[in-house]
Parts: structure tokens; C-alpha cells; sequence
């Protein structure tokens, strides 16, 4: 008999003895359901409730904690849990829906790290006067809104242009950039 490995599956405290086989075998199913759910919003979860599903069929079939699951087994469990699709219908809902905006910081006219060009972008709002409210809560903070921005310059995913925003929201409208006229 080959070594037996242990594994977690979310939903379950204890581990699943399995032999090499078998845990090549539901690593790949897992490694294949994740790679399916890429562009699915709630795909953690998905997997998450895919674990758990497993480890209740696995824990049917251990019965007593001597027993380990070989590759047939584990072969037959995925076949009956059959292969993690993303939902057609879900899938079309989020790609219909307008105006999925989302923070992000935009090179395209940044002065300082691109954050007041993202603001004013997502909000549909004048870019002058988002960067003139920028400097005074900088006077008004003392400078405290500087760490934020900071932090903000650091988490935000960046955009090259405002137009590369608008295509990954397919949202509509760009900010104006000029002073106002």
C-alpha cells in the first residue's frame, strides 16, 4: 500500500487519510474547479461549498478512522459530484449590468499616484474639483489624509487610462479633465 496523506476540506475539523492516487486525484478536481470559476464573483465560496460536499461524501465512505480512501474511490466521488460549471445564467447577469464600477487609482492625468483621476472617474465627477477638495482636507486634517491617500496608493488596483477604466466597468461616461471650461 502506498503512503497515505492527510487532508482539510472546508466544513470538516478533522483530516482525510488518502492514498497518493486519491489525493492527486482531488487536488486536480479542486486545482480544475477553481480554474473553471475564475471570473465568478462568489468563487471562493463556490469552492468552499465544493470542499464541504466532498468531505461529506469522503466521510460516508471512511466509516472508521483505519480506513483510507484510494484513487477508486476518490475517482467515484468526483464523478458523482461531476465537474464545477459557473452558472450561464449568473455569469450573463454580471456582464449585463451597468456601471460595475469599482475604486481604482489611473494614471491617465495623475499628478500624485493617480487617486484623485480615479475618484473623480468612478464618481462622474470634475477632476479639478476633486483634487481641490483633496487639498483642503489635507489643510483641514493636517496632513492625516495624506496616510490615507498613501494607503490608497498602495491597495487600489491601477489603470493606464481612463478609457481601460471604463472598458474593464463597461461603464459609460468619463470624468472631464479640464479646469472648467
Amino acid at each position: 500500500m502506498s503512503d497515505t496523506q492527510h487532508m482539510r476540506l472546508s466544513g470538516h475539523a478533522g483530516t482525510f487519510p488518502l492514498t497518493a492516487e486519491a489525493h492527486s486525484l482531488l487536488v486536480d478536481y479542486l486545482a480544475s474547479s477553481r480554474k473553471q470559476l475564475a471570473t465568478t464573483p462568489d468563487a471562493d465560496e463556490t469552492i468552499r461549498d465544493v470542499e464541504a460536499s466532498l468531505g461529506d461524501r469522503l466521510h460516508e465512505l471512511l466509516g472508521s478512522p483505519e480506513k483510507t480512501i484510494d484513487g477508486h474511490q476518490m475517482t467515484e466521488v468526483i464523478r458523482t459530484l461531476g465537474s464545477v460549471e459557473p452558472d450561464p445564467d449568473h455569469s450573463a447577469q454580471i456582464e449585463s449590468a451597468p456601471g460595475r464600477r469599482f475604486w481604482s487609482r489611473i494614471d491617465e492625468g495623475k499628478w500624485f499616484g493617480g487617486i484623485c483621476v480615479g475618484i473623480a472617474t468612478r464618481g462622474h465627477l470634475r477632476l479639478d474639483w476633486v483634487r481641490t477638495i483633496g487639498v483642503f482636507l489635507m489643510l483641514l486634517t493636517g496632513g492625516l489624509i495624506g496616510i490615507v491617500y498613501l494607503a490608497l496608493w498602495l491597495i487600489l488596483p491601477r489603470a493606464a487610462t481612463i478609457t481601460e477604466y471604463e472598458q474593464r466597468t463597461r461603464g459609460t461616461v468619463a470624468p472631464k479633465l479640464g479646469t472648467g471650461q
